[in-house]
């Protein structure tokens, strides 16, 4: 099948008024004063921004339902449920447990990764922990915090192989660089967070393939002008990537722009860290054990810190636009592009390009999605 679809085109370098044609899965081309001729279908979506479909590389669940909870089955849920938000392709992302829990779901992903549907693409697994610190632990359980050990590490790659894409461990702990330096070599995407690590063993592990951070300044000792830490050291180092939140509580606007100004456009991407709360009404829920109270867009643990967030990624880059006049295309770089080449996968996804997988987005002026397109197949219009 042979199709096009009409609208204000986000490229990588400008915004192109004209039609995207899709041949099969893949764009054949962009046409900016295109005929109809030849084409199955057309859809017109007039002045509707023509986006790449969005790419989260850090969402524990949505809706009710949780990664570390419910295993595949509320993989298979969330994947169905986010194509709502324009996002098409994530990394379903665990919170800190057992080794015996994780193991299973890691094994249960291994079919995921190769299911096809309409849903968004599982591109693999995030595992946020064990390996994280005890005074930067957020809300993941302190029970089940580990120190990394090398038998218990190659395991994880034996078990993983295919399905694990980003560790994120504090580099602090005994073993941990030993171990940044072991997954990265397997093709691990390593990021750094939930840590009380210095500047000095920040730096060691990017030396040691160490690639980007967990939502920025979240995780994180804050910033001291005489103990530089892993925030200084993240702000400071142009090669290392970052995540951010950008859904205004996580981190406010006026540090937001902090981040703007550090960070090149192409080193920081934004991420939901989305949890089972997300979309539901606000109050009082369970997960992983523990009490989480939703109130004004926000998700609390008792002890009053946050414990991820209730947004997804639209309403983080319509925040972008209105708080600092961000253009599309770094947008689309932030929300697409930069996460898919994180995992290896800016060939096939990330951007609207000639030869590229068909998974598109329409968004109105504030961010709303209009319709959504995974392989070439419309899943929501």
């Amino acid at each position: 099948m042979r199709w096009g679809i009409k609208g204000k085109v986000v490229t990588p370098g400008e915004v192109i008024p004209g039609m995207v044609v899709v041949r099969e899965s893949r764009i054949e081309g962009i046409f900016p004063h295109p005929g109809n001729e030849d084409l199955e279908v057309v859809y017109d979506f007039k002045d509707s921004f023509i986006f790449p479909g969005l790419v989260d590389l850090h969402l524990h669940g949505l809706q009710g339902e949780d990664v570390t909870e419910g295993g595949v089955k509320s993989i298979q849920k969330i994947s169905a449920l986010l194509p709502s938000f324009g996002v098409t392709s994530f990394l379903p992302t665990t919170l800190t447990a057992d080794l015996a829990t994780l193991f299973k779901i890691i094994e249960e992903t291994k079919s995921e990764i190769m299911a096809s549907r309409e849903g968004a693409r599982v591109l693999g697994l995030h595992l946020e922990g064990p390996y994280l610190s005890l005074g930067r632990r957020g809300a993941h359980d302190p029970t089940y915090l580990r120190k990394p050990h090398e038998e218990e590490i190659k395991s994880l790659i034996q078990k993983g192989e295919g399905v694990i894409k980003r560790i994120t461990i504090a580099p602090e702990l005994p073993g941990a660089l030993e171990a940044i330096e072991y997954l990265a070599q397997n093709g691990i995407l390593i990021s750094l967070g939930h840590s009380e690590a210095d500047y000095e063993t920040s730096k060691r592990a990017w030396e040691r393939g160490a690639k980007m951070v967990t939502h920025l300044f979240n995780g994180m000792d804050p910033l001291h002008h005489r103990q530089p830490n892993l925030l200084a050291f993240a702000l400071g180092n142009d090669e290392i990537y970052a995540e951010i939140i950008a859904d205004k509580i996580h981190v406010k606007p006026e540090v937001i722009k902090i981040a703007l100004k550090c960070k090149a456009p192409d080193h920081l991407c934004i991420v939901s860290d989305a949890l089972k709360v997300s979309n539901l009404p606000e109050g009082v829920y369970e997960l992983s054990g523990q009490k989480v109270e939703v109130r004004e867009g926000m998700a609390y643990l008792p002890s009053g810190t946050l414990a991820g967030s209730t947004f997804l990624l639209p309403q983080m880059l319509y925040n972008l636009k209105e708080l600092f006049s961000i253009p599309l295309p770094q947008l689309a770089e932030m929300g697409s592009f930069i996460p898919a080449q994180l995992v290896g996968k800016e060939k096939e996804l990330g951007s609207i390009e000639k030869g590229k997988i068909a998974d598109i987005v329409v968004f109105d002026n504030h961010f709303q999605v209009e319709a959504v397109f995974i392989n070439g197949v419309m899943t929501r219009g």
